[in-house]
């Protein structure tokens, strides 16, 4: 899941208060409007908005023309999300007074949180006009110009903020988002870091935090970061979103469809939650129920490019080739750089037979991201089918070299070697694929078919029957057991084999002539010619098959 853009920051902001310091909560004159004012902000400091709209208004009873009450009454009301009520009260402050900074400041925040960002922005620059040193106004015009997509102008106002008052933990946050826009995780991590530090009771820190360290593959220390964050606050659905999606990274996708559920009873328009809830939904095998989720998550946001991959990934998991293939293209129409998508694509082109068109999508999406193996392994299966197996093993190659534990690599690796005819070095590959994944039927059909070719006959005969103890329909495992059982003697357990060979798959051509052969030894010459004939017709340039056809064909009393 994309992270979120600096511009979610705009929400934080809404509990800042702008202009003076805050002071400890003292006793009140009940008729000095400025006593009013200063425990309102201190209550607003502690997050009591209602006890402070009481003060504020207290003072304002009192003197109308207190500029400041107006100014924290404002922000007051939009941490209430009363955004119509503050900007009234912050125009009011400014009709007071147009040189209020503060007042400037905290209408550009209302601004911002009704969409109007240009508005927003004058109303910073006006505040740092009157009032370079406004640390906060420079924090929220990062906001702003991170929500218009200018990343630079972000870090410079960020790091201004950090100048003035390098304990702004908020400036910090801050400047940590537009560092992770930009690619710089490291950087974001210790600008989280330090946030945290100066705040470590702010729920929003700690989710920051976890989302960077996530981002470094660190699904420990997200979860603990998260699930601080909860402690806080269990109402905050990004803590929820964020830790479910670091359980279903560490597979307790149970534990990650409780999160996201959580989310989603506290916001149920919440698209990424729907979305993230669809992928444990997917990998409990639950594929209809994913799709479900992923189709709300674009109907409530058509434009999350990550619900389109995923939804693209479950039907092709149901076997609906084009709805994939449309919704992979769909992510790519949103965000033409997504290598992911890419790779998605070049897939499903692959398992149409466009051998090209997926070589062309794997190549794109290397050229995007150079280090992604599962590309380099794409790109080596689709030179394979083209019969470039030099080209294919160097991509394989190429991908293992990048994660040595790729085990669709190990497997096309192997596949090269079989037909350079180093058996040796192919059942080096299997074993490795077999050691990462002892379940793959396909690895032990493969490492069977080697053990074949060097003659180890109660080898192969072994791997075949681990391959059907998974998946007993693998035609290929039942062809090649049933040549070592020939091979061992064992003439109608080969054809007990051949024959269920043929019947998962009646275009299994070295089937129909294994058996051919084996009806050829019993002496069901008919019978034999029949099954020959059926390879022959399947692969008329196989020279075998077209021997032994023409062979028996001439033979007398067939």
């Amino acid at each position: 899941m994309a992270h979120r853009p600096v511009a979610s920051i705009l929400i934080l902001t809404a509990i800042m208060i702008l202009a003076l310091p805050a002071k400890g909560q003292q006793n009140v004159n009940p008729k000095n409007d400025g006593a009013h004012v200063a425990l309102g902000m201190a209550l607003g400091n502690k997050g009591d908005w209602d006890g402070e709209m009481a003060e504020e208004r207290e003072a304002l009873r009192l003197n109308p023309k207190n500029e400041n009450a107006h100014v924290y009454l404002g922000a007051a009301l939009a941490a209430k999300g009363d955004l119509d009520g503050a900007m009234a009260e912050e125009l009011e402050a400014l009709r007071l007074n147009p040189h209020n900074d503060g007042a400037h400041a905290n209408l550009g925040m209302a601004l911002a949180k009704k969409g109007d960002l240009d508005g927003a922005i004058a109303e910073y620059r006006e505040a740092l006009r009157l009032n370079p040193k406004n640390e906060n106004a420079h924090v929220y015009l990062g906001a702003a110009l991170a929500a218009k997509g200018d990343s630079d102008g972000v870090m410079a106002e960020e790091r201004e903020a950090v100048r003035l008052n390098p304990n702004n933990w908020l400036a910090h946050a801050a400047l940590g988002a537009a560092l992770g826009d930009k690619g710089d995780w490291d950087g974001q991590m210790a600008e989280e870091r330090e946030a945290v530090r100066l705040n470590p009771n702010n729920e929003n820190a700690h989710v920051a935090l976890g989302s960077v360290l996530g981002k470094k593959g660190d699904w420990g220390g997200e979860i603990a970061e998260e699930r601080e964050a909860l402690r806080l606050n269990p109402n905050n659905e990004k803590a929820h979103v964020n830790l479910g999606m670091a359980l279903g990274n560490k597979g307790d996708w149970d534990g990650q469809m409780a999160e996201e559920r959580e989310a989603l009873r506290l916001n149920p328009r919440n698209d990424i939650a729907h979305a993230n809830l669809g992928v444990a939904l997917a990998n409990k095998n639950d594929w209809d129920g994913a799709i479900a989720e992923y189709r709300e998550a674009l109907r409530l946001n058509p434009k999350n490019e990550n619900a389109h991959l995923y939804l693209g990934a479950a039907l092709a998991a149901k076997a609906d080739l084009d709805g994939a293939m449309a919704e992979y293209r769909e992510a790519l129409h949103l965000n033409p750089k997504n290598d992911v998508a890419h790779l998605k694509l070049g897939a499903g082109l692959a398992k149409k037979g466009d051998w090209d068109g997926a070589m062309a999508e794997e190549r794109e999406a290397l050229r995007l991201n150079p280090n992604s193996d599962g590309a380099h392994a794409a790109l080596g299966g689709a030179l394979a089918a083209k019969g470039d197996w030099d080209g294919a093993m160097a991509e394989e190659r190429a991908a293992l070299r990048l994660n040595p534990n790729s085990e669709g690599a190990h497997h096309f690796v192997a596949a090269a070697l079989v037909k350079k005819g180093d058996w040796d070095g192919a059942m080096v590959e299997e074993r490795e694929e077999l050691r990462l994944n002892p379940n793959s039927d396909g690895a032990h059909v493969a490492l069977g078919m080697a053990l074949a070719k060097k003659g180890d006959w109660d080898g192969a005969m072994a791997e075949e029957r681990a391959a059907l103890r998974l998946k007993p329909n693998n035609d290929g495992a039942h062809t090649i057991l049933g040549v070592a059982l020939a091979m061992k003697g064992d003439w109608d357990g080969a054809m007990a084999e051949e024959r269920e060979a043929v019947r998962l798959n009646p275009n299994n051509g070295y089937a129909h002539f294994l058996l051919g052969m084996v009806f050829e030894r019993k002496g069901n010459y008919g019978e034999a010619l029949g099954e020959y004939r059926g390879a022959h017709d399947l692969d008329p340039q196989n020279p075998a098959y077209r021997e032994g056809y023409e062979r028996l064909s001439k033979r007398p009393n067939h």
